[in-house]
């Protein structure tokens, strides 16, 4: 199999169809490609000037951009209720806290139009099901700052997965920056 660098990636639309062009005639086929989504999404394409080819299909939703964006985070305690608050006759200033808060510094690795997975440098409490508010500025020529409430999806380790939101509205600088 050729190295990583001569794979083709190539994006999966929603009726399972596949453009696939060969590196060396430039020669472009539509293929069914359902039939990969369930096992494997690394094919070797023969074209018909006799050449293969290793291509990755990508069945995701969403097109997602690898990033190094360095920014940070706040995430709210999945069920906070009434049981933490005691009433008192104290009088003064209080700073409160909701039990279960973690925030911290993160470094979004790639992000879609649908959510963004994200690293953080130490420990952290998130779990899956929590909100979160994500704050990061983009490397586009404005630097754009983002600020997205997203929900967890998946936590391995150091590596959260979020996805946006269903209220957030996807600015037009992130549109622009995900643009392919």
């Amino acid at each position: 199999m050729m190295p990583d660098n001569n794979m083709q990636k190539v994006f999966v639309k929603p009726d399972d169809t596949a453009t696939i062009h060969c590196p060396v005639c430039q020669l472009a086929k539509t293929v069914d490609v359902g039939k990969f989504r369930a096992t494997r999404h690394t094919i070797t394409a023969r074209c018909t000037c006799g050449h293969s080819f290793p291509v990755s299909l990508e069945f995701r939703t969403y097109y997602r951009k690898k990033t190094a964006l360095p920014g940070t985070y706040e995430a709210r305690a999945p069920k906070t209720d009434n049981k933490y608050w005691k009433e008192t006759n104290l009088s003064g200033v209080y700073n409160m806290q909701a039990p279960g808060n973690d925030c911290g510094n993160l470094l979004v690795t790639n992000i879609s139009s649908g959510g963004l997975q994200f690293t953080t440098p130490g420990s952290h409490t998130i779990e899956v099901g929590q909100q979160a508010r994500i704050t990061f500025t983009l490397d586009d020529r404005k630097h754009t700052e983002i600020n997205k409430r997203v929900i967890v999806q998946s936590v391995t380790d150091n590596i959260i997965g979020c996805r946006f939101a269903s209220n957030e509205t996807l600015e037009q600088g992130l549109r622009f920056y995900l643009f392919p």
